[in-house]
C-alpha cells in the first residue's frame, strides 16, 4: 500500500474513533460540519480526501482541532520537535487542488494554549476559501508572498512581513507570485 493510501486510511481510522467517541452519527456529524453523509463515509474509508476547510469544518464540530485528527505518535509534552520528525497534512490527507501543505511546529498535547504550522503555498496555491473561528492569529511571512484576505480586504505580503488579527475575522489567503511561499502561522487556542 503506498505511503499517501495509508495516511488516508489511518485518518479516516482517527475520524471514526472521534465521532464514535463523541457519540455522534455520520448523519448527526454531517450536519454540524456542513458536509454530506457521503463524504464523510469515504472520508472514514480512505476513499475521499476532505479539502484543508473542510477538515476544519469537521474538527470544528468535533470540538477538537486539525492536529488531533492527525493519525501521528505525540511526545507528552512536546518540547523538541526536529526537522524531518514533524506531521506534514499534504496531498496525503487533503484534496491536492489547493496548492497547500501543513507542516507542524507544535506537536499538540492535550491543554495547549496555541499552536504553530508552517504553510507552504504552491504558486497559484491558496487556503480553501475564508474561514472563521474564535481565537486569535500570528502571520510571519517566511518566504515567496501571499495575499492575506481579512474580511473584504487583501494585503500583499512579502517575505518579513507579519500580521496579527482576531480569528472572527472571515480569513484565507492565496499564493499570486512566481515561487513559492513559506508562511509562518499561530493560532491560539489551536484551531488546526
Amino acid at each position: 500500500m503506498m505511503q499517501d493510501e495509508l495516511l488516508s486510511e489511518n485518518f479516516g481510522r482517527r475520524l471514526h474513533e472521534l465521532r464514535v467517541a463523541r457519540k455522534m452519527t455520520l448523519s448527526s456529524l454531517a450536519k454540524s460540519c456542513d458536509c454530506s453523509v457521503a463524504l464523510l463515509s469515504k472520508i472514514e474509508k480512505g476513499k475521499a480526501r476532505p479539502s484543508l476547510n473542510t477538515l476544519h469544518r469537521i474538527a470544528t464540530a468535533l470540538d477538537t482541532n486539525i492536529g488531533n485528527l492527525l493519525p501521528t505518535e505525540r511526545a507528552q509534552p512536546a518540547i523538541i520537535v526536529r526537522n524531518g520528525d514533524r506531521p506534514i497534512l499534504s496531498d496525503g490527507l487533503l484534496r491536492g487542488r489547493d496548492g497547500v501543505q501543513l507542516e507542524a511546529l507544535s506537536v499538540l498535547a492535550p491543554g495547549s494554549s496555541f499552536q504553530v504550522n508552517i504553510h507552504h503555498v504552491a504558486v497559484g496555491g491558496r487556503s480553501d476559501g475564508c474561514i472563521t473561528h474564535p481565537g486569535e492569529e500570528f502571520v510571519y511571512v517566511l518566504s515567496g508572498e501571499i495575499d492575506l484576505i481579512l474580511g473584504d480586504e487583501t494585503t500583499r505580503m512579502s517575505a518579513g512581513d507579519a500580521a496579527f488579527f482576531a480569528s472572527e475575522i472571515p480569513h484565507g489567503y492565496a499564493n499570486p507570485g512566481t515561487v513559492p511561499a513559506a508562511v509562518l502561522w499561530l493560532n491560539s487556542p489551536p484551531t488546526f
